[in-house]
């Protein structure tokens, strides 16, 4: 049974350790944004960076610079969305009901 609970534990920890890997939204560079989609897929993943935050209805004071920081990051990459590509090309893009979605959910906190 305690060797059971062991390799359960190891295996969750493998886990979480590598679904933690991805890229973070402050990690995103908007000159490496080339397309329309690439805008999407960053703004899809700031928004569920911010989603997250705000899951029990206010952003908690320890997570108010990094929401802020975030909020910086959807204006540098709206400014690339809005100077270089057409909401039509956007709108066509896999993520774009998603992120919207989740947009739409954060308004009452910016």
């Amino acid at each position: 049974m305690k060797r059971s609970f062991i390799i359960g534990s190891a295996l969750m920890l493998c886990f979480t350790v590598t679904s933690c890997g991805g890229k973070k939204a402050l990690d995103i560079n908007v000159e490496d944004l080339e397309t329309a989609c690439d805008v999407v897929d960053a703004l899809d993943l700031i928004a569920s960076e911010m989603a997250v935050m705000v899951e029990d209805g206010e952003v908690g004071s320890d997570e108010e610079e990094q929401f802020e920081k975030l909020v910086d990051k959807i204006g540098e990459v709206d400014e690339v969305a809005r100077t270089e590509f057409e909401r039509s090309e956007a709108e066509a893009c896999e993520k774009w009901e998603s992120m919207r979605k989740k947009s739409e959910d954060l308004e009452p906190y910016m």
